[in-house]
């Protein structure tokens, strides 16, 4: 399991930092061992391909965060609204 406090702490960098709209959702839960999983649902990511996605949480994730704790993320998922409801 991974540690509580970090998922915390990547919670409120994505949510303190480009994806603080209040519609935007970030959830941060369990991956394998001790790894972290990002799911972020944002009308930021309307239009945007799957790379840039992944350039805008990333981004976020290495300017707060220490190459250790951001090492421990090992899936992120950007989507939009309207991808969510085509599917």
């Amino acid at each position: 399991m991974a540690d509580e406090q970090l998922k915390h702490h990547i919670h409120d960098v994505l949510k303190d930092g480009y994806f603080n709209d209040i519609d935007d959702l970030v959830d941060i839960s369990d991956g394998p061992d001790d790894s972290i999983h990002v799911v972020v649902v944002s009308r930021k990511f309307d239009g945007r391909r799957m790379k840039e996605k992944n350039d805008l949480i990333w981004s976020e994730l290495t300017q707060n965060l220490s190459p250790e704790q951001w090492g421990l993320v090992s899936l992120s998922i950007g989507v939009s609204p309207e991808e969510i409801k085509a599917t």
